[in-house]
């Protein structure tokens, strides 16, 4: 059996509870329709466009918050905020990182990131000292589902890639993954995720 030594996650729906319930609760909320803020950033140009150049630091969180507040006819103050304000730290996960760690399992955040401003979603999680490696999107000019980023996350690591499992909450991001040779993970339903990551790592 494949013996796996480095651990990466996505931050959004994965490190937090679930991501894309948050941008439907918001947009139930607002008064929008539960898939307006995914519809915006899915399947319109300007919405893609948008999004693509705040993960990978093209375009600043302000004109990003701007552009999706006036798609979606809302407010810009503080809106990605609003968009997230669900979010709650997965404790699951985290255990199941720390338990990682004490036997010697490199782990590391990937996140594509909503630009660095006023907003930071990653506040409050310690993510510096829960792992040993944390890669944010716009800070490195990449994001996925480019190959380089992955690549780049399991050097910081000190692994190559096909020593690690990867973990996202969004199908797409995971191919690119596994084609470096990494162990690609779908998180949808936590327990079966969880028990399929412990497998791999061989920390049950």
């Amino acid at each position: 059996m494949q013996v796996y030594r480095g651990l990466i996650l996505d931050f959004g729906g994965v490190i937090t509870t679930d991501f894309y319930g948050a941008l439907r609760d918001f947009s139930v909320r607002e008064g929008l329709g539960d898939d307006a803020v995914g519809h915006v950033l899915r399947r319109t140009a300007e919405g893609r466009t948008a999004l693509t150049g705040v993960e990978d630091g093209r375009l600043p969180q302000k004109e990003f918050e701007a552009t999706l507040a006036r798609l979606l006819g809302v407010d810009a103050a503080g809106l990605l905020g609003r968009i997230l304000a669900d979010l709650q730290p997965c404790e699951e996960v985290l255990e199941m990182v720390a338990r990682a760690r004490r036997k010697g399992i490199a782990t590391a955040v990937l996140s594509n990131s909503w630009g660095t401003g006023s907003y930071d979603p990653y506040a409050g999680y310690d993510l510096e000292d829960r792992f040993d490696a944390v890669v944010i999107s716009d800070q490195v000019r990449l994001s996925k589902p480019d190959e380089e980023i992955y690549r780049f996350t399991s050097d910081k690591m000190g692994l190559p890639p096909s020593a690690c499992v990867f973990v996202d909450d969004t199908a797409h991001n995971l191919p690119p993954a596994e084609r470096l040779g990494m162990a690609g993970v779908l998180f949808e339903d936590a327990p079966t995720a969880l028990a399929q990551i412990a497998h791999l790592l061989q920390i049950n």
